[in-house]
């Protein structure tokens, strides 16, 4: 997998409840959601780095290149890729060949020949020879103003979006797409003039849009699809967050790892299917939860097969203090019906077939006189 151009790496595609980001196909919101799980630590180490990459958008500006500068993007291109390859939904990054072009692209000779690569752009007179020849000068138009924009990208929708995405997740918060939109309307202006300057942070300028109709891949029926083509991730990440949350689709905060993940349904979904990080068994924590999750329900008092237990337990109890039952005889006794208890909280079969049978007085009088 290689990245050719710009538009690969801020392009969405969206249809009906799903999103394409370049060939992964998710539901609406995955990739904002990703975005918000990016360590803090992360990006603080992402921060010079981006900085220093950023210096080659100025040449940009200024159509003068700086050869110190330009050496110095280059070298930190390098760890900035891997830094952002570590993190979905960036993992793309993380491709070898990408690594080993950084130091073709991030020249100067690249640089100059950027003039010349635009007017065969938009002359449209760009075959497959002159693509060859201007890889490293498209690369250097692709990557030196999406990475160096990666930091705060990431810091502004995590700012933003975090606080929001804890109000949706509150338990008295329905998983719903009228709940989520009600709660939107709630947090940001409802009365926006396109241009005013209100909320700029929810505008997103300079993106464009084009409707295409093709099939399903997975259904194969017609679908219509909305390609977004955006000059940053920022624009790009908030974009996908909203249109994820126009469809029913929000993040929720694992209760097992505190990482986000998108739910698509009304379920209150607790726990994500990511492997517990912290876990020494290398677990899920969809799996982790549901133990727990079971745990708690057999130690619940009205648990189906506790219920006959604790029934037992204080049979026992009133015999021995009537004294028709030797305090050695109800020792054992209720050794045996704990011992039941636990076997049919493990055995389906046994809870279902002689358990309760087993659990009657008479029936554990006389199995605890045998051993005794």
């Amino acid at each position: 997998m290689e990245i050719k151009t710009k538009a690969e790496i801020t392009t969405l595609i969206y249809a009906d409840d799903t999103v394409q980001y370049r060939e992964r196909i998710l539901p609406a919101g995955a990739i904002a959601c990703m975005a918000l799980n990016i360590p803090k630590e992360s990006l603080a180490k992402a921060l010079p780095l981006c900085k220093r990459v950023a210096s080659v958008n100025t040449m940009f500006h200024t159509g003068v290149v700086d050869k110190t500068a330009m050496s110095s993007a280059r070298e930190a291109a390098h760890p900035l890729l891997k830094l952002i390859a570590r993190h979905e939904p960036f993992t793309f990054f993380g491709v070898p060949e990408l690594d080993q072009r950084l130091d073709q692209a991030f020249t100067v000779d690249a640089f100059k020949k950027i003039r010349a690569f635009n007017n065969l752009v938009q002359n449209e007179k760009m075959d497959e020879a002159a693509k060859r020849k201007y890889v490293p000068t498209e690369d250097l138009l692709a990557l030196a103003p999406t990475m160096a924009n990666y930091y705060d990208a990431i810091t502004m929708l995590q700012e933003h979006i975090s606080p929001f995405a804890e109000k949706l997740d509150a338990e008295n918060c329905p998983r719903t797409k009228e709940a989520y939109l009600t709660q939107f309307s709630q947090s940001f202006p409802r009365n926006v003039v396109i241009g005013d300057g209100t909320d700029s942070w929810m505008s997103m300028a300079n993106v464009t849009v084009q409707y295409t109709a093709a099939p399903a891949p997975d259904t194969r029926h017609m679908q219509m699809q909305k390609h977004m083509r955006f000059l940053s991730f920022g624009g790009m990440l908030r974009a996908d967050f909203f249109e994820g949350l126009s469809v029913g689709h929000a993040p929720r905060r694992c209760a097992i790892c505190g990482r986000w993940f998108l739910t698509t349904d009304a379920r209150h979904t607790k726990y994500c299917g990511e492997i517990c990080i912290d876990d020494p068994k290398g677990r899920k924590c969809r799996v982790i939860g549901n133990m727990n999750g079971r745990e708690e329900r057999e130690k619940a008092a009205d648990h189906p097969l506790i219920i006959p237990y604790n029934r037992r337990m204080n049979t026992i109890d009133q015999y021995v203090r009537r004294g028709t039952l030797s305090e050695d005889l109800a020792t054992a006794m209720k050794k045996l019906a704990k011992d039941k208890k636990q076997r049919a909280l493990a055995d389906l079969e046994y809870a279902k077939d002689s358990y309760l049978k087993e659990m009657e007085q008479n029936a554990l009088k006389a199995e605890a006189e045998r051993l005794l």
